[in-house]
């Protein structure tokens, strides 16, 4: 192999190994993102997991039944819905794009009240 054909796969190598390592996170794992079981539920799930900037999120529920807001951590904490924006309507991954606090919410009538909300914090890519 010439050397120039080897500083283009380790070029190549290098350029895609991030995105090797960026991880998706079904969130609720098997039981998604839904009504929880418990209020802690979703605090618990986000304590066993490490998020990094490339991740993703993947929220799983059907169409309809809920959605997925991010908003600032006092709506959060309030479970203030009103102008929330939607980012998902029906199951769909959110892309972790930058580092510090997230708080996802589910707009839904009642949801966020039942603790149907995740808060989680992304650290920087870990490559």
């Amino acid at each position: 192999m010439t050397p120039f054909y080897f500083n283009m796969l380790m070029f190549m190598a290098m350029l895609v190994a991030p995105m090797a390592l960026a991880t998706q996170h079904v969130v609720g794992d098997n039981d998604g993102w839904s009504n929880p079981r418990y209020p802690e539920f979703y605090a618990e799930w986000a304590s066993l997991h490490t998020f990094n900037v490339g991740d993703t999120l993947f929220f799983n529920f059907t169409k309809e039944a809920h959605d997925v807001a991010e908003v600032p951590q006092e709506a959060y904490d309030q479970c203030h819905t009103q102008g929330a924006k939607v980012i998902i309507k029906s199951a769909g991954a959110v892309k972790l794009t930058s580092c510090g606090a997230h708080h996802y919410i589910s707009t839904r009538k009642g949801d966020c009240e039942t603790h149907q909300k995740v808060a989680l914090y992304v650290q920087p890519s870990s490559v």
